[in-house]
């Protein structure tokens, strides 16, 4: 799989098992998988709640475009915050590689939800007003939209179906 074009970028809303995907997919192709709040963490040495908390939103989106900058050229799988979309710039970065929006009906994000652990914009904002804010965005970004409303191990297959195809 080194011919594929990397790094490959997921996207998507809260939820839409973006990281999950991301993770799996790396690891059936053998390739390293970075998550991208995971790495804001450790340069903060705090969690994104406390981020927030403390700090934020604005803070914590000038250390996510600092991470995405530092791993723009690793050759990796990068699950990225749902607000990644946010700032137009990270597109230009992101470009570097490919970008994957996961996405997922609005219903299934809600059940999701109720069995999750809570995140810090969904303490401020809803998951129909981060859809109406964030849909058209995603759509911009992305080289391609796969839909996971189906099983992970499907949805994965899906995926790796796709890089194969087009991306080597």
């Amino acid at each position: 799989m080194d011919q594929i074009k990397l790094p490959i970028y997921f996207i998507g809303m809260p939820l839409s098992g973006k990281t999950t995907i991301a993770k799996l997919v790396a690891k059936k192709l053998n390739i390293p998988w970075i998550d991208l709040d995971s790495e804001i963490e450790k340069k903060a040495h705090l969690f994104i709640d406390d981020i927030f908390n403390q700090y934020g939103e604005p803070y914590f989106r000038k250390l996510e475009t600092e991470t995405l900058l530092n791993f723009k050229e690793h050759h990796a799988i990068i699950s990225c915050g749902g607000g990644i979309v946010l700032n137009k710039s990270h597109k230009d970065i992101m470009n570097l590689g490919h970008i994957i929006h996961i996405m997922s009906d609005l219903d299934i994000l809600k059940k999701r939800q109720q069995s999750s652990y809570h995140r810090p914009i969904l303490l401020k904002k809803t998951l129909d007003q981060l859809m109406d804010e964030r849909f058209l965005k995603y759509q911009d970004f992305a080289h391609i939209h796969i839909q996971n409303d189906v099983s992970i191990e499907e949805t994965v297959q899906t995926v790796i179906t796709y890089l194969k195809e087009n991306l080597t």
